[in-house]
């Protein structure tokens, strides 16, 4: 099976929460108090958006439209932030 990589990003807002966005997907974005909070909100809101995809016959990712949800991976890109002491 191929799989379809998504970029997703993660980054901390000043509130402190994270946000985690997948621009290949318009409006797929979610918050969480935490990095794995973020992520699993996001799969939701990814679920969210497939099935409403599916139910109106509309392309779910426009540069690769007709792609099953079980092929598609996500590719996480966690910015690091180091302290110096």
């Amino acid at each position: 099976m191929h799989t379809y990589r998504l970029p997703v990003q993660i980054e901390k807002l000043e509130e402190g929460i994270y946000l985690a966005t997948c621009p290949a997907i318009q409006g797929c974005h979610a918050e969480g108090h935490t990095v794995g909070e973020a992520l699993d909100n996001l799969r939701s809101v990814f679920q969210v958006l497939y099935e409403l995809c599916q139910e109106k016959n509309l392309p779910f990712i426009t540069d690769a439209p007709g792609v099953p949800l079980e092929s598609v991976i996500w590719k996480v890109e966690v910015p690091l932030a180091l302290e110096v002491a």
